[in-house]
C-alpha cells in the first residue's frame, strides 16, 4: 500500500496553498455528532479518515478525537438505519474500513447492532461469493463491483487478511468467485450484464443484448485490481493469475488509441457499441486513469513490464490531452473529478519516480486549490469520501505530505 516510504510529490507554493485550503476547510477540532450516516461514500467514515490524516500530519491538536468521534457515530448509524448491506461504499464494510485505517481497537460489530444477527459481514461474504461463482452466465455489476459488490468487500478483507485467518478465508472465497467470473462462454465473459439486470432504463434500451462495464468503480477493472493486489500480497487461489491475464487482455483489446496514447470506454455493448451518454474519461470511476491503475497493478502482480508500460502511457496521455479533450468533469471529487485523477497520478508518480507525473500532480493540486477562487465549491457534492469534500482533502494531503495514503485501498489503487 505504498508502505512507509511515501514522499510528497508537491512542494513549494503549490503545497502551501493546498495546505492552507485544507486548514480553512477543516477548521478547528470540535465536538462530533453522536450518530451519522454509516456509508463510506457520503457518511461519517469519510470525515473520520480526513481527521485521522490530520492527526498524523499535526499530532496533538485534537484531530484524533474527532476521527474517533466520527467513527463511533458511524457505527451507531448502522444500528439506527438498520443497515445490513455488506458493501464497502454503501454498507457495513465502510465503518470497518475506517476503523482499520485509524488503527483503533475494533469497533462494535455493526452487523450485530443493525440486523440482530450474530454473524458479521465476513461470514456473509463467502455465501455471496459462492452464489456468484455458481450463478448464471451474466450478472448485475453491483454484485461484483467496488461500490456495492464483492470487489469492494474484498478490499477490506485484504486489509485484514494478515491479521485474521477468518478474513483471509473470506478473501479467498471472494477471489475464487472473481476468478470464476472472469471465465467465458462463447467468447462472452461471465461478468457481462444482461439487459434485464441493467437498472437504467435508457442504458437498458441502448444495450438490449447486455453490456460490458470496463470501469474501476462498477466494472471489471475493480475486480482486476483486487486480484492483482491480493496476488502481490501473496494471497492466491487456483486460476487467479490466468484470470488476471485474461481480463487484462480484454482491457487491452477494447482500448482506443489517439495521438496522445491509449484510452478506454466506460460501458460498451457486447459488439463494442459505446455508451451514448457522455462520461468523464479522466476519472477514477469510469475513465482511463482508473483502468490504467488496474493494469499497472496487474502488471506488477504478473511481473509483466508491457502491462505496466501501457498503464504509464495511458495516464500520461490523460495529462497530455488538451483540457477540452481530457474529459475531466466539473466535480472536484474522488469518484469522477479532479481529486480522483490527482490520487491516481500521485500513485503513478510514487511508483515510477517520473518528473512528468510529479509535474502533472502539481498542476492538479493547483487547480483544486484554486477551485473556490473560480466560484467552485469543494463540498458541492456533500462532505463525504467518494464525491464530496472529504475525498478532496484526503487527496490534497496525500499530494503535499509524507503520510502514506492507506485510505485509497477503498479505491483499490494500492
Amino acid at each position: 500500500m505504498g508502505g512507509s516510504t511515501w514522499t510528497a510529490a508537491v512542494s513549494g507554493g503549490a503545497a502551501d496553498a493546498a495546505l492552507g485550503l485544507v486548514a480553512a476547510l477543516a477548521g478547528r477540532p470540535r465536538a462530533t455528532p453522536s450518530c451519522v450516516r454509516p456509508d463510506l461514500a457520503g457518511g461519517g467514515p469519510g470525515p473520520a479518515l480526513v481527521y485521522d490524516q490530520l492527526e498524523r500530519c499535526r499530532p496533538g491538536e485534537g484531530w484524533g478525537a474527532m476521527a474517533d468521534g466520527y467513527l463511533a457515530a458511524s457505527v451507531r448509524g448502522t444500528g439506527r438505519l438498520g443497515t445490513t448491506a455488506p458493501g464497502l461504499h454503501a454498507g457495513l464494510a465502510g465503518p470497518a474500513f475506517a476503523a482499520w485505517c485509524l488503527s483503533r481497537a475494533d469497533p462494535p460489530d455493526p452487523s450485530s447492532g443493525s440486523s440482530g444477527r450474530s454473524e458479521s459481514f465476513e461470514d456473509e461474504t463467502p455465501r455471496r461469493a459462492a452464489a456468484l461463482a455458481d450463478g448464471a452466465h451474466g450478472v448485475a455489476w453491483r454484485d461484483f463491483d467496488v461500490i456495492h459488490g464483492l470487489a469492494g468487500t474484498g478490499a477490506l478483507l485484504l486489509c485484514r487478511a494478515g491479521e485474521s485467518p477468518h478474513a483471509e478465508r473470506s478473501l479467498r472465497a471472494v477471489l475464487t468467485a472473481l476468478v470464476a467470473l472472469c471465465g467465458e462462454r462463447g467468447g462472452v465473459p461471465h461478468w457481462f450484464t444482461p439487459a434485464a439486470a441493467i437498472r437504467d432504463d435508457a442504458l437498458r434500451a441502448h444495450f438490449p443484448h447486455g453490456a460490458l462495464n470496463w470501469g474501476a468503480a462498477h466494472g471489471i477493472a475493480g475486480p482486476l485490481a483486487l486480484m492483482a493486489l491480493a496476488g502481490s500480497a501473496g494471497v492466491r487461489v487456483p486460476g487467479q493469475d490466468e484470470a488476471l491475464r485474461r481480463t487484462a487482455g480484454r482491457l487491452l483489446a477494447c482500448r482506443t488509441e489517439d495521438a496522445w496514447g491509449p484510452g478506454w470506454p466506460g460501458i460498451t455493448g457486447l459488439d463494442g457499441t459505446p455508451d451514448p451518454r457522455p462520461r468523464s474519461t479522466a476519472s477514477w470511476c469510469y475513465g482511463t486513469p482508473g483502468v490504467a491503475r488496474s493494469l499497472w497493478l496487474a502488471g506488477t502482480a504478473l511481473d509483466d513490464a508491457s502491462l505496466r508500460e501501457t498503464a504509464v502511457r495511458a495516464v500520461k496521455a490523460v495529462h497530455r490531452r488538451a483540457a477540452e479533450r481530457r474529459g475531466a468533469g466539473p466535480s472536484p471529487g474522488l469518484c469522477h473529478g479532479l481529486a480522483g485523477l490527482l490520487q491516481i497520478t500521485l500513485r503513478f508518480a510514487q511508483d515510477t519516480g517520473e518528473a512528468e507525473l510529479r509535474h502533472a500532480a502539481t498542476d492538479l493540486t493547483v487547480r483544486l486549490a484554486r477551485f473556490r477562487e473560480h466560484g467552485g465549491n469543494l463540498a458541492q457534492d456533500g462532505p463525504g469520501f467518494l464525491s464530496g469534500a472529504a475525498g478532496v482533502l484526503l487527496a490534497l494531503l496525500a499530494a503535499t505530505t509524507d503520510n502514506a495514503p492507506a485510505w485509497d485501498r477503498a479505491l483499490l489503487l494500492a
